[in-house]
């Protein structure tokens, strides 16, 4: 079960370790990968690519939730830019590099999907 990531980081939100199906696409490429935790203002993620600090990228992420005890997902659209990578530059022998993510275009419903997922279906047990 995902739980509560402890980073030691100065953030304003808090920060959950789960798994979200994620597409990310830039001006010349896509690729599909998942969230390795998540908050209302971002995202930590995984690459199979270097992508400079500063990128601004498109997202597609899949939210699960329960509406009139349905499980549904919601599909987010949205803008982020990549405020940190691991390894900093780009290494030909790396193949996975890790992201951080900043939402800068996405929509207070949006937003509002994600804190639902995790203030209700997160700690419910049905993400």
């Amino acid at each position: 079960m995902p739980r509560e990531n402890k980073n030691s980081e100065k953030r304003t939100d808090k920060r959950f370790d789960v798994e979200l199906p994620l597409k990310i696409g830039g001006t010349d490429f896509k690729f599909v990968t998942a969230t390795k935790n998540i908050s209302s203002s971002g995202i930590y993620c995984n690459a199979d690519r270097f992508i400079p600090v500063m990128t601004k990228l498109w997202l597609n992420l899949t939210i699960p939730l329960i509406e009139n005890n349905r499980k549904i997902e919601k599909n987010l659209n949205c803008q982020a830019v990549v405020v940190r990578i691991q390894p900093e530059s780009k290494i030909e022998t790396v193949k996975v590099y890790q992201l951080g993510l900043f939402f800068v275009d996405i929509k207070d419903k949006d937003r509002q999907v994600i804190n639902h997922y995790l203030q209700h279906a997160f700690f419910a047990g049905n993400n």
